[in-house]
């Protein structure tokens, strides 16, 4: 689902880009996504080559996975902050609320 999410923006990206730029070579049937997974990683990269890095970085990733290449990564380290996380509570309610709960 995720996939599809991401290969239709980047359609609507470079069909965006494809009418204000003029070229535009699309293949039917076939969106830059799926296109891109069927080709060679060459093929993947010049498709994606118009679309923002975060965005091109994800597809070529999954891209990767799917053929049995990429090598799986571990989960991003991301630190839980409740005070930037629940803004209706006050710092001491939050306090209060850990505190309970590690009791």
């Amino acid at each position: 689902m995720a996939t599809d999410e991401l290969a239709s923006k980047l359609s609507r990206r470079l069909q965006m880009e494809g009418e204000g730029g003029g070229e535009a070579p699309e293949q039917p049937g076939l969106n830059g996504a799926a296109a891109a997974a069927a080709g060679a990683p060459d093929e993947a990269a010049e498709a994606l080559g118009s679309a923002d890095g975060e965005l091109s970085a994800k597809l070529l990733r999954r891209a990767d996975l799917n053929q049995g290449i990429g090598e799986p990564q571990s989960p991003s380290r991301r630190v839980f902050n409740p005070y930037t996380e629940f803004k209706e509570f006050s710092r001491k309610q939050i306090k209060d609320m850990e505190k309970m709960f590690k009791q």
